[in-house]
């Protein structure tokens, strides 16, 4: 069977009882939403696949039609879906636009918590599922999956570019010495002089010149001049083969981290989506790319290239060429590590929507307690470790999932558990002359009841087995995205009673007056903000 051009292929998505056509990109298709299945059918191409954002659907029936059905999991932005046929070849592709789970947060408030987290640290944001959002860097931590997003979306333009570079190489002129008969002579240099006083045939010959039959007889004679050729060895065209084997270490590399990340991780289908159902698509573009890149390499003006570098002189060259130019700047973006600075039109894969609130829970608590205790030194360590200093003595610590090791012995200095290891997503501690101790708040996407009082066992298990040196929690809390699932589990009275309990922090709202009143009694009251 033929396959069909992509104009001519369509894809439906049911809606209730009908189904509505997809629109073909530049358009964003909305209505879809985490943890709310669909099901998708499209042409009758024999041995067709659906993939989204790399992994195939499997075939299902529903409504006496044959499709795929597709549930997205915890994660919120755009997601790829393409259309190939049994031979692997791209039919037509789609934009689908996942929205948040509205009981939870909503698109407005994710959008709000999403760019709360950018602003604070962009690297808390990037991670491995298949929804994209319009990032910005990630410093020196150089993410697989995010280099991989950035080949794969310069890609087309890299492979027009370089095919606009061979079909118009640059040369560069290089001077030499020819020997070529006195007829075609149109410049002399004092070397061609000095040449000539040791050939007399030539003296005598170059004398008679202007009788046109004593100079017919001397035309086999040669005549060393100064003379210019077109060459590839160009510095420039040097600096393109650099970038070129640039680009094919960045493919090596980075399908040997993603291997190593798949092997060596225990992967939780359960909330996120695995890596080694998109492998096989991403191990077969990395390997065409670097195949791609090497026939590029082995042919004119690479091929007669003597060395790979990059000199002053090649970029000059390279950024006075239009066409060299924008091969350089294209390979730099694919090349280019973190996500600040990022251009609007890149999107960079994102952690699953659970572990992006834990996130902003720490970025917000962080906010809360700078503006309860002003007067604090505050500095942060890395991603996850804000410290409030008010002497050597006095400290406040909110620290990202900090580890608890399980440990034996009655007294230990500081974190510790005493049955497992364990990592609460949030430690807010402080040590002063006059009191020790630390709160644990445990962040969770969940807002129905049997989801929130199964989360509660957490909070259990953190406020019975963690310690710091001597001390239990002095409660542990879970942080829900909207209230009204356990209401009793919300009040003061019962986190007071009971050291555990919840919390509702959304983004738009203020924290509840009791979790605040946490977060205060951890500040030593002369640096507390005066109210």
């Amino acid at each position: 069977m033929e396959t069909k051009s992509p104009e001519s292929i369509n894809l439906f998505v049911q809606n209730g009882s009908t189904f509505l056509e997809m629109k073909p990109p530049p358009q964003i298709n909305p209505g879809f939403a985490e943890m709310q299945e669909v099901f998708f059918c499209g042409p009758a191409v024999e041995g067709c696949r659906l993939l989204v954002d790399d992994a195939p659907l499997a075939k299902g029936v529903q409504a006496d039609r044959s499709g795929w059905p597709w549930k997205p999991r915890f994660y919120a932005g755009e997601v790829r879906a393409e259309l190939i046929d049994k031979d692997g070849r791209h039919l037509a592709s789609w934009q689908l636009d996942v929205s948040p789970d509205e009981t939870k947060l909503g698109r407005d408030r994710f959008s709000e918590m999403l760019t709360e987290i950018l602003e604070f640290d962009p690297s808390l944001v990037v991670g491995q599922e298949p929804a994209r959002q319009r990032l910005g860097a990630l410093g020196s931590n150089q993410d697989p999956l995010v280099a991989l997003a950035r080949l794969r979306s310069h890609e087309v333009a890299l492979r027009r570019s370089l095919k606009a570079i061979l079909r118009e190489p640059a040369r560069a002129l290089r001077s030499r010495r020819s020997l070529v008969p006195l007829h075609q002579i149109r410049r002399a240099d004092r070397q061609t002089a000095i040449a000539a006083l040791n050939q007399p045939l030539l003296l005598a010959a170059m004398g008679r010149l202007g009788n046109i039959e004593a100079a017919s007889s001397v035309r086999d004679l040669r005549a060393n001049v100064p003379d210019v050729e077109r060459n590839f060895d160009s510095p420039a065209n040097r600096c393109l083969l650099a970038m070129i084997h640039a680009l094919q270490r960045r493919c090596f590399d980075v399908s040997e981290k993603i291997m190593i990340r798949i092997k060596g991780r225990k992967e939780r289908s359960d909330t996120t989506t695995p890596l080694s159902h998109r492998w096989p698509t991403w191990d077969s573009f990395l390997q065409g790319m670097r195949q791609d890149l090497l026939t590029v390499s082995r042919r004119r003006p690479f091929s007669e290239v003597t060395r790979a570098e990059i000199t002053a002189a090649g970029l000059n060259v390279v950024s006075a060429h239009p066409v060299y130019a924008r091969f350089w700047r294209l390979a730099w973006e694919a090349l280019r590590t973190g996500v600040e600075g990022i251009e609007q039109e890149e999107l960079l894969p994102m952690n699953p929507t659970w572990e992006l609130y834990e996130r902003w829970c720490f970025v917000e608590l962080c906010r809360n307690i700078q503006v309860l205790s002003p007067h604090l030194e505050w500095r942060l360590h890395g991603s996850g470790s804000l410290v409030g200093k008010a002497s050597t003595r006095t400290r406040v610590r909110l620290q990202l999932q900090p580890n608890f090791a399980k440990t034996s012995g009655k007294e230990k200095d500081g974190f510790w558990s005493i049955s497992g290891n364990r990592t609460p997503d949030i430690v807010l501690s402080w040590e002063s002359p006059e009191d020790s101790g630390f709160v644990v708040l445990d962040a969770k996407y969940r807002v129905t009841c049997d989801n929130v009082l199964d989360g509660m066992s957490s909070a259990h298990i953190y406020q019975d087995s963690l310690r710091m040196g001597t001390k239990r929690p002095v409660c542990s809390v879970l942080l829900v995205p909207a209230s009204g699932g356990a209401p009793w589990l919300e009040k003061a009275e019962f986190v007071a009673e009971h050291k555990v309990g919840i919390a509702t922090l959304r983004p738009g709202d203020e924290p509840s007056a009791w979790l605040s009143s946490i977060l205060t009694s951890c500040i030593p009251a002369d640096f507390r903000r005066q109210a």
